[in-house]
């Protein structure tokens, strides 16, 4: 029987990504996490700057997947049900925003069609190829065709924890666990989110498990059936209704011309428009 993969727990850190890769270079195994009280020097999906408070519960796990370089973004909807999975049984009503936030709708605002969601959550999937970090972008875009493989993938996520939401500037509404249900023990909502990571992680490896996967996450998306506008990075915007996600995790939006699948961006729900 094997030891389990070690979790580190700091009051304050820099970047929990960097300290996962200087783990993961020294060989450390699947598994391994890194959580921080507070980060001070935290970045988004973009590579911009990211909020991460005392009080949050900010990590990074180190995984070594089965998976070709065209389906590492399964991991992104993996992280996003682990989250569920850690928040629910504290009584959150989470929900999925594509690509990689989790989000909880006010009670005033459940019956609201322009309802903004809060941010609770989102997820940073980062592989690691040739040394290269390949964020925001599936990796078969990055490097097309070339005969590449991915040596280990930085999952990173931020779940706002136990502070007041309103210490946080952001161009959005943002939640906490605190709001929502009171303080909790930030350690144990950790490891649980560890426990299901892997879990989620070992089910993605496979179609038939990652179907399941999309399954559950349909089950919570606050994004399908919406008509939503996604803004991409050096390509136009796309403006239509989200339909589904694809086998391979990409958002299908329906135009006015045709169903196009878009595999990033940011995507804002249209308000007033209906579901």
């Amino acid at each position: 029987m094997t030891d389990d993969p070690p979790v580190e727990f700091h009051e304050s850190l820099g970047n929990t990504s960097l300290r996962v890769r200087q783990l993961a270079d020294d060989g450390a195994p699947h598994g391994t996490m890194v959580v921080a009280n507070e980060l001070t020097a935290a970045r988004g999906r973009t590579g911009n700057e990211w909020a991460a408070p005392p009080g949050g519960i900010w990590s990074s796990t180190l995984l070594r997947p089965d998976l070709s370089t065209e389906h590492v973004g399964r991991l992104t909807f993996a992280g996003a049900m682990a989250v569920v999975d850690a928040v629910e049984p504290l009584g959150v009503d989470a929900r999925l925003k594509w690509p990689n936030d989790v989000v909880v709708a006010s009670p005033s605002d459940e019956d609201a069609a322009d309802a903004v969601p809060k941010k609770l959550a989102g997820i940073l999937t980062e592989p690691v190829v040739d040394g290269v970090t390949v964020p925001g972008k599936p990796v078969d875009e990055v490097f097309g065709d070339d005969n590449v493989s991915v040596e280990y993938v930085l999952v990173g996520t931020g779940i706002n924890a136990d502070f007041d939401p309103a210490e946080v500037s952001l161009d959005r509404p943002v939640t906490t666990l605190r709001a929502e249900v009171g303080s909790v023990d930030r350690e144990r909502v950790a490891e649980r989110y560890r426990e299901s990571l892997v879990a989620r992680c070992a089910a993605a490896e496979s179609d038939e498990g990652f179907a399941a996967l999309l399954d559950d996450w349909r089950e919570r998306a606050e994004t399908l059936g919406s008509r939503v506008t996604v803004r991409r990075r050096g390509n136009a915007d796309v403006t239509g209704i989200a339909r589904d996600v694809s086998p391979r995790g990409g958002l299908l939006v329906e135009t006015d011309e045709r169903t196009v699948e878009v595999t990033e961006g940011e995507t804002t729900r249209l308000r007033n428009a209906p579901r």
